[in-house]
């Protein structure tokens, strides 16, 4: 009886450590625009996701949310070295882990969920220690893209106008003489019938924020698809959205 007593002692105790061993560790977690700022709730967050890299066991996940932080440390001044480029309302997420030894994992990030034809993905893999914990800036993993929201207009004769309003990634505006002028950026729509290009029409900034317009005209009757697309050269940021019109018979 008392060998017995001794051994189930013995079994709690290292049950009891084992458990205790795992060690709970934080991980900031934020989402950036591309030449722009941190993606937050503006948008409509960022979906976070840390799994473990090696078996896909989901470590935590939640949202990125926040501010996009400051236009004058991000956009306007020289980023020092060991600078500090976010605050406490600058968007992010405080993963928690409960780790017992160092594991490789994977960060993924999809968003902004505000703009579902916009969505992106972003990921990478970093090993995480136990008790470690990553906070201040954190781990930021940069996103590409532009939010782009495109429609037409069909009228009487086969004229077709095509609009799109697009901002960064972030949501930051795009506007004349400001920090992301449209002069940078192409602004195209290629329409398709059938999966065949049709033509492509070049669209131009109408103001006063974000927009851009163009129109052409279709006589053939039938259903087509207008592709619009946003396209910076220097960064290689693309938004792109699809929208569907019908020309009637006249």
């Amino acid at each position: 009886m008392k060998v017995s007593t001794l051994f189930t002692a013995a079994v709690f105790a290292f049950g009891l450590s084992s458990y205790s061993y795992a060690t709970e560790t934080q991980i900031m977690v934020r989402a950036k625009a591309v030449d722009a700022k941190f993606i937050g709730t503006s948008v409509g967050g960022v979906k976070a996701v840390i799994e473990d890299a090696e078996t896909g066991e989901i470590l935590d996940q939640g949202w990125i949310n926040g501010g996009t932080g400051s236009t004058t440390t991000l956009i306007k001044e020289d980023i020092k070295r060991g600078q500090a480029l976010t605050t406490e309302k600058t968007a992010g997420y405080i993963a928690t882990v409960d780790i017992s030894t160092p594991r490789l994992v994977r960060i993924k990030l999809v968003g902004p969920y505000g703009y579902r034809q916009s969505l992106q993905q972003a990921s990478m893999t970093t090993w995480i220690i136990p008790g470690k914990d990553i906070l201040g800036d954190g781990i930021v993993l940069n996103m590409t893209g532009f939010i782009v929201d495109g429609w037409t207009r069909v009228l009487e004769g086969g004229q077709v106008d095509i609009y799109t309003k697009a901002a960064m990634l972030c949501g930051c505006p795009i506007y004349p003489d400001g920090l992301w002028d449209p002069k940078n950026y192409e602004a195209t729509a290629i329409i398709m019938q059938d999966e065949t290009k049709i033509e492509e029409v070049s669209l131009t900034f109408t103001g006063p924020v974000g927009m851009f317009s163009g129109k052409t005209t279709i006589t053939k009757p039938g259903h087509y698809k207008a592709i619009v697309y946003l396209f910076d050269k220097s960064t290689g940021n693309v938004g792109v959205d699809r929208t569907m019109f019908e020309i009637n018979e006249q």
